[in-house]
């Protein structure tokens, strides 16, 4: 019986000693924590943004919380007043403010905490580049002149065939957002020189519902005018739009030509001929990307490259079917996961 005993107080010290290193060996195996502040999931660019930062940091041995606001900015700055109150920080923080400007007391908060920030989507700019180690996302003027030059291109083939009319409407981001001023600037120069010619510019907010809310008050506006061209600074505001063009007896492709970007709206638009073309913008490429830079940073202490850009090729009618870009962890995507919204079979 003692010898029993004795046998399974060695087993059981066995067990408790195996658990340790165990336990040992799987703490070893994460890298580390992220905290990323961003938009609601709710959203489909932000939400395929969000699944890319957490596949990627599982992927990688990251444990990751994220934090949605509803394009709220000051939600966003509570909820950074919250995470620092709380005391446990990360090691990394994933940025991308509602508005850059509006929220800079908040990065300047993050930063004082001595953990590197990363920031995302939006572009650093002179206040904010201190207070970060480098960027990842889009390139809001590649973007924006790659849709300028598929108008060229669409408005060359119609005078071409006869056609006239070249006035242009802008559905536009906020103003206020970050992403506007580089984006209007590089398509009118991507423009200049043409027929055509911008004759209004939506300042309404995100996502359908506004873009369909804006470009109804335009259109009631300027329809006598006439609108020939309607560019969206993003598919999701576009497809708002679109709705409120044909609502108002517009056929789209005849009518109204429209160029959009990002590929967050409907891919049916495109196929159908409503809409010629957009600019490939993968939120799961964003995401992968900030999680790559995190990995680099964290390994290194800096970064090869401060500002990092995903790719943005144009996708017409012709190219749809055939279009894939390879992500950061290797594997080939088809264009129904690289875009958002309306896209997938």
């Amino acid at each position: 019986m003692i010898n029993l005993r004795r046998a399974f107080g060695f087993v059981a010290a066995m067990c408790i000693g195996l658990g340790v290193v165990l336990s040992g060996a799987m703490a070893q195996d994460k890298k580390g924590s992220i905290v990323s502040f961003n938009g609601p999931a709710g959203e489909a660019y932000i939400g395929r943004f969000i699944t890319g930062i957490k596949e990627t940091a599982k992927l990688k041995g990251y444990d990751i919380k994220v934090f949605e606001n509803q394009f709220n900015q000051a939600e966003q700055d509570q909820q950074v007043q919250q995470v620092l109150a709380a005391g446990q920080l990360p090691d990394v923080f994933i940025w991308w403010p509602s508005d850059a400007t509006a929220g800079l007391g908040s990065l300047r908060a993050l930063h004082k905490t001595g953990v590197p920030v990363l920031k995302i989507n939006q572009l650093p700019n002179e206040q904010d580049k201190k207070y970060i180690f480098g960027y990842a996302g889009p390139d809001d003027r590649l973007r924006a002149r790659n849709a300028g030059y598929m108008m060229r291109e669409a408005a060359a083939a119609k005078k071409a065939a006869g056609g006239d009319g070249f006035n242009v409407l802008v559905l536009a981001y906020p103003h206020s957002y970050g992403g506007y001023g580089l984006s209007i600037n590089a398509f009118n120069e991507a423009i200049a020189g043409s027929d055509l010619k911008v004759i209004g510019d939506v300042d309404e907010g995100f996502g359908q519902a506004n873009g369909y809310k804006g470009a109804a008050k335009l259109v009631a506006k300027l329809k006598d005018q006439g609108i020939h061209f309607v560019y969206g600074m993003d598919d999701a505001i576009l497809t708002g739009g679109i709705k409120a063009l044909e609502e108002a007896g517009f056929k789209m492709g005849d009518d109204v030509i429209a160029v959009g970007t990002v590929c967050n709206g409907d891919k049916q638009l495109i196929e159908e001929g409503k809409q010629f073309g957009t600019t490939l913008q993968s939120p799961l490429h964003e995401g992968q990307l900030a999680i790559k830079l995190v990995e680099e940073y964290l390994a290194t202490g800096k970064l090869q490259n401060y500002i990092n850009f995903t790719p943005n090729p144009a996708v017409t009618k012709e190219t749809i079917a055939t279009t894939a870009l390879r992500g950061f962890d290797g594997k080939l995507y088809g264009i129904e996961e690289l875009c958002s919204g309306a896209w997938a079979n």
